[in-house]
């Protein structure tokens, strides 16, 4: 994007080798623009929001998942210890930046303080509550969703990045775990993963009145048509599948 000039000016450039077949990008970089423009987020505030989540992609996941393909392929090659580590280390302080500040950003133009999710414990059950209170039609299922990736994966990142890549105020050998490739790949699906709930669960709240979304079974989803979410609107329960752009406001 070039800030000034319509998007037939922009200079055209080759941005990353990752396909749309991706789910991450599928899900974060095509299926979330299509379910923002279902919502009642007015623009310009909407073309914010939108460019604020690509970010969280541009930024924080496909920078992520560059490295997560240099660890791959270092498992086959002959590299110093130093630069090998440095590889894990930066795919996990890139990744936490597209979660933790990136994510935030977004959820703040979407009118949501999310902020608790980072926190103590104390403190990330006072920030729900919170939340809860101002946004009554988040299911009660969300907080415990939270709770469990704070449990799994989030704080051990947390610790990982502010405790030892930032400050160096443990010992390595506490978070070994970070330098073995398959940590990597699965802290990459919980982080994106993740994301993209906490994503759709805030613009489900933008929508209009009567209109829900609803989750399309694993098992129904094809290469041709991978959208893992559609519109539902529950006093019309015969309506045929339609697509998230079939309903733009």
């Amino acid at each position: 994007m070039e800030i000034g000039k319509p998007p037939s000016a922009w200079k055209v450039e080759h941005f990353a080798d990752v396909g749309a077949s991706e789910e991450f990008v599928q899900q974060l970089m095509l299926e979330m623009s299509e379910l923002l423009d279902g919502t009642t987020i007015p623009e310009p505030k909407r073309s914010e929001v939108k460019h604020a989540i690509m970010t969280i992609s541009t930024e924080g996941l496909l920078p992520a998942f560059e490295n997560l393909k240099r660890i791959r392929a270092s498992l086959t090659k002959q590299m110093p210890v130093l630069n090998r580590k440095q590889v894990y280390e930066d795919f996990s302080r890139v990744l936490w930046h597209g979660y933790k500040d990136l994510m935030q950003r977004a959820a703040l133009l979407m009118g949501a303080k999310i902020g608790f999710l980072f926190d103590t414990n104390a403190k990330f059950e006072r920030g729900l509550a919170e939340f809860r209170q101002a946004h009554p039609s988040v299911p009660q299922g969300f907080g415990d969703h939270l709770r469990t990736q704070r449990t799994n994966w989030q704080n051990d990142l947390a610790d990982f990045r502010n405790l030892f890549l930032e400050h160096r105020q443990e010992e390595p050998e506490k978070f070994s775990v970070f330098y073995q490739p398959e940590s990597a790949e699965a802290l990459f699906d919980s982080v994106w993963r993740t994301t993209a709930d906490i994503l759709v669960m805030l613009l489900a709240i933008q929508l209009p009145p009567g209109v829900g979304l609803e989750e399309i079974p694993a098992t129904k989803r094809t290469a041709q048509n991978p959208r893992r979410f559609r519109w539902v609107i529950p006093s019309q329960p015969d309506l045929p599948d339609i697509s998230p752009s079939d309903l733009i406001v």
